[in-house]
């Protein structure tokens, strides 16, 4: 989105270049470019939505090294680092408000998939606070591919030297390689265990769902030595298995007579 417009003085030349936007310092991007690029992100559609947006407006596209760019060199560091001082500014805030000991926090936790149906290969782990205002502690990223990986199998014959020299030098993304309905014990589990280098805490109480296998993850396999976690069954979760159960139960007994002496009712049509 950015121009720079230069206006020139016929009689002595003189040229005028005004910029539509101004240089990040220690860039070469524009203020602009990258504020669209990042509202991008926040709004979820990314280069292709960027791409529709300008073609709705007859503007020529991004180009998608340049955007790529952006995201690696520009965003992503930025984001990294609120977003650690985010989490632990909610860590600092879950200590103040502990009432006991202000190490040992009580956290829920929980996970979401890219994909329903425990097939998707991108999944993302969170615990959160449990204050009045809860906050994010700490997320984990899991992840059964990585885009440059398989993007590089193509050359693996063709060119093997180019292809080692991408596999060696390249931020794998991958760094699951279980299953996808053991992405969220896993993912928990990862969040547990760096607690203490992390923040220096220890999350001793864990509100869950009662059919997740987090928790037996946490008990099998503890993150803290001589601790045990306690569980907090998640009313939420429990009413609604409560419910399935009791309407399961409904649907199978519909046609018994729990009292047999009394006869059931005719309406009045019959």
């Amino acid at each position: 989105l950015y121009c720079s417009l230069a206006f020139t003085w016929e009689k002595c030349e003189h040229t005028i270049q005004i910029n539509t936007s101004k240089m990040i310092p220690d860039t070469k991007h524009r203020d602009i470019n990258i504020r669209v690029q990042l509202g991008a992100h926040f709004a979820g559609i990314g280069y292709a939505g960027v791409t529709k947006i300008f073609g709705a407006m007859n503007m020529p596209p991004p180009l998608q090294d340049h955007y790529e760019e952006i995201d690696r060199k520009c965003l992503l560091p930025y984001i990294k680092k609120f977003q650690h001082e985010s989490m632990r500014a909610a860590i600092y805030e879950a200590v103040d408000e502990n009432d006991g000991d202000p190490t040992a926090l009580t956290v829920s936790g929980d996970e979401t998939w890219q994909r329903r149906g425990f097939k998707s290969i991108h999944a993302v782990a969170a615990v959160l606070s449990c204050n009045i205002t809860p906050k994010v502690l700490d997320v984990q990223r899991l992840s059964k591919k990585c885009v440059i990986c398989t993007g590089a199998l193509s050359m693996k014959n063709t060119d093997p030297d180019l292809y080692d020299e991408i596999i060696n030098n390249h931020d794998c993304e991958s760094n699951y390689d279980g299953s996808s309905g053991d992405m969220e014990s896993q993912g928990i589990q990862d969040i547990f265990k760096r607690s203490v280098p992390m923040y220096q805490v220890q999350y001793t109480r864990y509100i869950g769902d009662g059919d997740s296998s987090a928790m037996w993850n946490l008990t099998q396999h503890p993150p803290y030595p001589d601790i045990k976690i306690e569980k907090i069954e998640d009313v939420n979760h429990w009413s609604k298995r409560m419910s399935y159960r009791l309407e399961n139960f409904t649907q199978e007994l519909k046609d018994t007579m729990l009292d047999p002496e009394k006869k059931p009712k005719r309406n009045w049509w019959y």
